[in-house]
């Protein structure tokens, strides 16, 4: 481990090369292509701090063209520090080669630059603008050692994000462990998935593409162990994460909780992916006050994802700016047929009152905040709807099926079971015989294995023509599908809005209805965007004051409208007044 220092910079560790520079502490990534900055004058016992400024032959540097990199590349680079001005080297030209403008000098002089480097290198070679470290002969990237030295964050100086080739590039990203990654094992946080199963051999389909863009995967997430209901008091081999929002001790919630955490946590993480079974995303984006979308089902590409119910599970994607997701759509679904494209459309706004309002005056008038801004960025009124009444009149499965919660009971729960069960058989069979023992699981997957084996394979089948009759009606009746000058979205909440404190008593197993909105786009196989909408106050009684709770708004549109949605939640959000970027701690906005 290295100590901090409050100015010089110093190299601790000869094995991995750390820099401590005030209170921030890198990582050096070596780079050959730019070893030949060892040219520069350097000292033999300290490292030597530079930046790197581009430039061509015969180009003059100007005071605008200075504080536009300043403004537009420093300012937003998190590993970058004003000690890096010091010492600023010319790349790309010899000093007679270059031109700089009187008040360019007295802008660089402003800076702090006391030493000018002119290298020309080699054309062949791109070297990209940014901070450098000049130490043991070498040439060197800083990377801020994000986490206490265990993520490694490179500058963004180093990437231009937004060209044809590669739109992410330089993008962060944080991935679940339940998607493969190359070289690593994917663990599920379970002891014995990690101990069964080797390091995976190439990224999945899903992170490969975000790669293949430019992004950078900074690491792996935790979740709720084999992807099932694990409270915090119920995690027996790995911690659960911290919630970042109110007094710290609410529960992260869902499978995908670390990714949702990290986000609302970390400022340097712009992204992460998740994946989404019956809530295992917007639960998580909800309480951790961030954005995620669940994709259509089937628009995504799942090799490489663990997946036990293929019937609804699908990766997803959390992030802190909601503007941003239409170019990340874009890019990580590629050219699927299913996705589809933007058009001049009306939008109608449904209103379901079997969820809205809420028994919770605060979340209410938060929800109805976003629906009023949805009306003003489409120029609509909402239309109420009542889906038990609806269905009651329609009897799409037979007059004695006209109960919509008695008939979509099990409907979804069932399978999900019942196939989750039967595909873990293998982990089971293999991990007993290797080590002459059963697999640890924790209790409440136990709970739901003894629920799967009470389930016949009739019963299961007999469950997913409900649901698809469900889908159909839906499809049809309420979303409309069938238009193709019109386009329908449904606005739920995210359960009640109540503060659930991560040390709270654990709740009894329970199993979770058809007819809970949780289950709707994962049945109509549906795009499902979740979106922190503000914070209600409450009395914390971990900090004996008063605090804010996170408020989110899912709104579900017809599958294939993913990228339509993400666009109309931020049009939404701008037209209510509502930031369609979160912070990270405590409050939302």
């Amino acid at each position: 481990m290295s100590s901090k220092t409050s100015s010089s910079p110093k190299v601790y560790s000869r094995a991995d090369l750390q820099l401590s520079v005030g209170d921030i502490e890198y990582f050096l990534i070596q780079n050959e292509e730019v070893n030949f900055l060892q040219a520069v004058p350097r000292n033999k016992e300290r490292p030597v701090l530079v930046l790197v400024y581009g430039v061509a032959p015969g180009q003059s540097i100007t005071k605008a063209a200075l504080i536009d990199f300043r403004s537009t590349r420093l300012a937003h680079d998190d590993v970058f520090q004003p000690i890096f001005l010091g010492h600023l080297v010319f790349f790309g030209a010899e000093k007679d080669d270059v031109h700089i403008e009187a008040d360019a000098q007295s802008e660089l002089h402003s800076w702090g630059v006391t030493i000018q480097t002119f290298l020309s290198g080699r054309s062949a070679v791109r070297v990209p603008s940014g901070p450098y470290v000049i130490a043991e002969g070498k040439t060197w990237q800083p990377s801020q050692a994000g986490l206490d030295g265990k993520i490694i964050v490179p500058s963004r100086c180093y990437f231009n994000p937004g060209s044809v080739s590669r739109p992410l590039d330089g993008v962060r990203v944080s991935v679940k462990d339940s998607i493969d990654i190359k070289g690593h094992k994917t663990t599920l946080c379970n002891r014995a998935w990690m101990d069964l199963y080797p390091a995976r051999e190439e990224n999945a389909t899903c992170v490969q593409a975000l790669e293949d863009a430019g992004a950078v995967i900074v690491g792996k997430v935790k979740l709720q162990a084999m992807i099932m209901r694990e409270e915090p008091l119920e995690c027996v081999e790995f911690t659960a994460p911290f919630n970042p929002r109110g007094d710290g001790y609410q529960v992260p919630s869902g499978s995908s909780h670390a990714s949702a955490a990290s986000i609302s946590s970390y400022e340097w993480l712009d992204l992460s992916l998740g994946s989404d079974t019956n809530g295992s995303c917007r639960k998580p984006a909800s309480y951790n006050g961030c954005f995620s979308i669940r994709p259509s089902t089937g628009i995504l590409n799942t090799k490489g994802v663990v997946e036990f119910f293929p019937e609804f599970d699908m990766p997803a994607l959390f992030g802190s700016d909601i503007s941003k997701f239409p170019d990340v759509i874009s890019v990580w679904y590629g050219d699927s047929p299913l996705l589809r494209k933007p058009s001049k459309f009306s939008v109608k706004v449904l209103y379901p009152l079997e969820y809205l309002p809420t028994s919770n005056p605060g979340q209410s008038e938060l929800l109805e905040k976003l629906v009023c801004g949805l009306e003003s960025a489409v120029d609509t009124r909402r239309t109420e709807i009542s889906l038990a009444r609806l269905w009651k009149t329609d009897c799409p499965d037979g007059k004695e099926h006209e109960n919509i919660e008695k008939y979509l009971g099990t409907a979804g729960i069932y399978p999900f079971y019942y196939d989750q069960y039967h595909n873990l058989a293998d982990f089971r069979t293999k991990y007993e015989e290797k080590h002459g023992k059963p697999p640890f699981v924790h209790r409440s997957l136990h709970w739901q294995w003894d629920v799967a084996k009470t389930i016949t394979r009739n019963e299961r089948d007999e469950c997913l023509p409900r649901c698809k009759v469900y889908r159909d009606w839906l499809l049809d009746k309420v979303f409309e599908v069938s238009s193709e000058n019109s386009i329908s979205v449904m606005v739920f909440p995210i359960e009640s809005g109540q503060p659930n404190y991560r040390d709270a008593p654990i709740p009894p197993n329970s199993l979770l209805g058809g007819f809970n909105p949780l289950h709707m786009s994962p049945i109509m196989r549906a795009p499902e965007v979740t979106a922190p909408v503000g914070d209600i106050p409450y009395y914390s009684a971990v900090t004996n004051r008063e605090e804010r709770l996170p408020i989110a708004a899912s709104i579900i549109g017809a599958p294939g409208t993913d990228l339509i949605l993400s666009q109309l939640v931020a049009k939404g959000m701008k037209s209510a007044g509502l930031p369609t970027k979160v912070k990270t701690g405590r409050q939302v906005f």
